[in-house]
């Protein structure tokens, strides 16, 4: 009888076993996103979203945190936001031009390019099709444009290489842009993307004293962006919501993104002001009642399939 006892309760348990397994939803799978600028990320899934501030997927982990602070330069309290992301695989950090295309005049609304792109984070870049005359431009594996030896000062360029890796190539010129290219070729790699504003906030774990007569308003207390690499496939993006006085300046967005990330590798500061977009599931996070038109932007999107 014992026997029997035992055998009815383990074929119980298997039958039970067998229900949860056929019933449960498969996991998705990730690969890897093609690097064209015309493929764009997969399709955001409506589950993923654990609340209104995190999201996750099998490629992707997303969580978005805020705090108010009033920084010294600043006229009022703000509210800072950033947002962490870890991915699965470097082809899920991209970018896009507005109409799709770097010839094209046009600029479009952030969140309308977030939207096309199933951008789970998306954010402003250097504006690069704001003007042709300046900044050294790869987006998505392609080369655009090396004009960096007719810009009246030197700026930072951030390299995003084909692991995922950010570099930053201080005060470049085309010759150093192209001596650091060989490098990176040398070590296997490849730039996937790179950005001309800056400047470079934290390089290796340090912050970095902002020059006061540089570009971009360094003094100012404004809306202002930066993005980090706080390890391999692990990044944040910093947002600082201001205007007229009220904000932070660059050497106070170094320091607080030291504070809030001790570890961070690097982050390099990105256009701001009204062009400060910093956008979850297509919807801005911060209160930009003008935001313009802008022309570039950079995203992560989910690799997983079902």
């Amino acid at each position: 009888m014992r026997g029997n006892a035992v055998r009815w309760v383990i074929t119980v348990l298997l039958l039970l076993c067998m229900t949860l397994v056929l019933s449960s939803p498969s996991l998705a799978e990730v690969q890897p996103l093609d690097p064209e600028m015309s493929v764009y990320g997969r399709p955001i899934q409506p589950d993923g979203w654990i609340s209104k501030t995190e999201y996750r997927d099998e490629s992707i982990h997303v969580v978005v945190e805020a705090a108010p602070r009033k920084p010294k330069s600043s006229a009022e309290r703000t509210t800072c936001r950033w947002i962490t992301i870890e991915i699965s695989d470097p082809s899920q950090l991209r970018t896009l031009f507005s109409d799709d295309s770097y010839e094209s005049r046009k600029l479009e609304r952030s969140n309308k390019m977030a939207q096309r792109v199933n951008a789970v984070v998306a954010l402003n870049s250097d504006f690069a099709k704001y003007t042709y005359d300046f900044g050294y431009v790869v987006r998505q594996g392609v080369f655009y444009r090396d004009a960096l030896d007719i810009q009246k000062a030197l700026r930072d360029v951030l390299v995003i290489d084909s692991e995922g890796d950010f570099t930053v190539v201080k005060s470049a010129t085309s010759d150093s842009m192209a001596a650091y290219l060989l490098r990176l070729e040398s070590q296997g790699r490849k730039a996937v993307n790179t950005f001309t504003f800056g400047p470079a906030l934290v390089l290796d774990g340090e912050v970095q004293e902002i020059d006061r007569k540089g570009e971009h308003a360094p003094n100012m207390a404004t809306q202002r962006v930066c993005i980090c690499q706080l390890d391999h496939l692990k990044y944040a993006v910093v947002e600082i919501d201001g205007g007229n006085s009220v904000g932070m300046n660059m050497q106070e967005l170094a320091n607080y993104v030291e504070e809030l990330f001790p570890t961070c590798k690097v982050a390099y500061n990105l256009d701001g002001g009204g062009s400060t977009h910093v956008l979850v599931n297509g919807k801005l996070i911060h209160n930009t009642a003008n935001s313009r038109e802008i022309s570039d932007i950079i995203y992560f999107a989910s690799a997983a399939v079902n």
